[in-house]
């Protein structure tokens, strides 16, 4: 910001010196006037904004005293190009050939303005005298469209604009409808960063313009706090669940009038009101449009990122905070009355999804914060992870994510085109926000620590689905697979699993072998024709019928253990080892249950109060 300033004081000091004063000893040469230049707002622009309104600079002039007087009756006023350059780059809209930026001779009303229709050639816009009256007179061009250019890159200039001294009073020329980027300002060290502006004139005999200090159009400060909190439910993948409550979005005004409403009731019309809203001052350009009109509203965007196939999301449509500041939603849906659902992803893949509310009502003296619920719902379906389009249940360990800023958001910057108001994004990949929810896959994890069909022995192998039970606590019926993985010290256990039906999907011959419901096997058939073990039932096989090479020869066989991993809650499992025939040798046991991990980690002995902390390995009940 140093170096910009002492630029802009080299600059205007070039300026006085060579072009913009008159020697003590000048002849009058014709009509003058001499300005100051005020700027009576000063607002608060947003950092994040591209296209952020500045204040209005004002010219107050009267006569030189080296001036003639007014321009005689009859005869041309003189002609000056008038040029205003900023501390910021510039972001004024084109409209027709001229930009939405404007300079007004005395302030007319909309009924009183008279509009230069050529921009870029001031001569076709020229003004007869009448003796120094005002502009607002009839047949007078009192506004003027600025063009890009002029001293410096960050310029707009207003070519032809007539500089006549007042006959009584003063005569005003004000600067109006220009924006800035807000990144383009560095940030301050006590979070304001001023806007600094400079004035020129080309004509070094007509129009003399006073600067004893760089004028402030604004000050930039952060506009936007955005906090996320998420809930993180412990939603279970084989259970279906009503609105649901995962996480709160909210925004917060940095300063007041950070939220603007679209434009104020009626335009905004009048010359040097403040209205606190995105537009700016409407004149109408004839056969163009209209200067000065938002896109939009200040619009708020939550950006979810990552949300599972299978679940539906909703957000609150609307909420208006203690202040009387309201916004309501407006994509991808547009309603008031909520929760209202946002997003069905039916895709069969993680989605990400933009929500945005647009500002209705604000209230320009007092911060605002605006929070809005999200909820989630679906349709659990035991068994099934991530059905995807078919409307089942969601996708498990997935976890979704919330971030959000001002909306629009464009990283690659402004262009002239874009939408009024435009932000840059606060978005990031590397980091994508706040944790919303995850979906757990419902499972029990049994181990049967002994399993053998060594030469002359065997092993049977039970599974019951008791998720039939109503007591104590009644259980959600759910329907399964179960995958039971056989471990041994050697490759002996490949040979497990690996003598399917022939018919039957093969089960392959990896170690571990693997002997699942799903499957047809010599003795083991498929459970149900589906491999889902329903709520009630039991799934049974002995371990010999799944072995091609089952007492083939002596030392054939393997011992070892089993995990059984069964997609459904309460699931309990009995194994029955003994010799051949058993006509010597039985012994029974339960299997123990594996905690399982995601949903809740060490629950036994965080449940029996010793604490958790520093907790590890397996916590194995029946």
């Amino acid at each position: 910001m140093a170096d910009f300033r002492k630029w802009f004081l080299a600059f205007a000091t070039l300026v006085l010196v060579l072009g913009s004063t008159v020697p003590a000893n000048a002849q009058a040469v014709g009509p003058q006037i001499q300005c100051a230049v005020n700027t009576s707002v000063q607002p608060t622009l947003r950092h994040e904004g591209l296209t952020e309104l500045v204040g209005d600079i004002v010219l107050v002039c009267t006569g030189s005293p080296n001036s003639t007087g007014p321009t005689p009756v009859g005869e041309i006023i003189p002609q000056a190009n008038i040029s205003v350059s900023l501390g910021g780059t510039l972001s004024t809209s084109t409209i027709g050939d001229g930009l939405d930026a404007l300079l007004l001779v005395d302030d007319p009303n909309s009924t009183q303005q008279d509009v230069c229709t050529s921009p870029t050639n001031g001569l076709n816009c020229q003004v007869d005298g009448d003796g120094g009256m005002t502009f607002k007179n009839p047949e007078k061009y009192n506004v003027f469209q600025g063009i890009s250019g002029g001293p410096g890159t960050n310029s707009i200039t207003f070519l032809g604009v007539p500089v006549d001294p007042p006959a009584t009073g003063v005569r005003t020329y004000r600067i109006t409808n220009v924006r800035i980027q807000g990144p383009s300002i560095p940030a301050g060290q006590f979070g304001l960063t001023p806007v600094y502006a400079y004035v020129s004139s080309s004509s070094s005999t007509s129009i003399t313009i006073t600067q004893t200090s760089q004028p402030i159009v604004g000050y930039v400060s952060n506009g936007l706090n955005f906090t996320a909190t998420g809930t993180l439910p412990p939603f279970l993948q084989c259970q279906s669940y009503p609105l649901t409550n995962v996480g709160t979005a909210t925004f917060m005004e940095n300063f007041p009038s950070a939220f603007k409403i679209q434009n104020a009731v009626g335009g905004q019309t009048t010359p040097g009101q403040v209205y606190y809203s995105e537009s700016g001052l409407q004149v109408e350009i004839p056969d163009v449009g209209t200067t000065g009109l938002a896109s939009s509203p200040t619009e708020l965007g939550l950006y979810l990122s990552n949300i599972p196939s299978g679940v539906q999301v909703y957000v609150d449509a609307a909420y208006t905070d203690a202040y009387g500041t309201t916004a309501s939603l407006i994509y991808p849906t547009e309603t008031t009355v909520g929760p209202v659902e946002v997003l069905d992803n039916e895709t069969g893949a993680p989605v990400d999804q933009w929500v945005v509310w647009q500002i209705t009502a604000s209230n320009s003296s007092a911060v605002d914060t605006l929070a809005f619920n999200i909820w989630v719902a679906f349709t659990g379906t035991p068994g099934v992870n991530g059905s995807g389009g078919s409307g089942g249940s969601p996708e498990t360990g997935v976890t979704a994510y919330a971030q959000g800023g001002f909306y629009p958001q464009n990283a690659a910057g402004w262009a002239d085109g874009d939408p009024v108001p435009e932000f840059t994004t606060s978005l990031s990949p590397a980091a994508p926000g706040q944790s919303l929810f995850e979906v757990a896959l419902c499972q029990t994890i049994l181990l049967f620590p002994y399993v053998t069909d060594s030469y002359g022995f065997d092993t049977g192998i039970a599974i019951s689905n008791t998720s039939l039970d109503n007591l104590p606590v009644p259980a959600n019926e759910q329907a399964g697979t179960c995958s039971v993985a056989f471990w041994a010290d050697g490759a002996a256990a490949a040979n497990i699993g690996s003598n399917p039906d022939p018919a039957a999907t093969p089960a392959g011959v990896a170690t571990p072998g693997f002997v699942n419901s799903d499957n047809n096997y010599i003795g083991a058939p498929m459970v149900n024709g589906t491999g889902l073990i329903q709520p009630g039932q039991t799934w049974a096989f002995s371990v010999s019928t799944t072995d091609m090479g089952y007492n083939s020869a002596p030392g054939s066989g393997t011992t070892g253990y089993a995990i059984a991993t069964c997609n459904f809650q309460y699931a309990h499992g009995y194994s029955f080892v003994s010799d051949t025939g058993i006509s010597h040798f039985a012994a029974a046991y339960l299997a123990l249950i594996i905690p399982d991990a995601p949903r809740s980690p060490e629950p036994f002995v965080c449940a029996a109060g010793f604490g958790c902390t520093g907790q590890s390995g397996e916590q194995l009940v029946h």
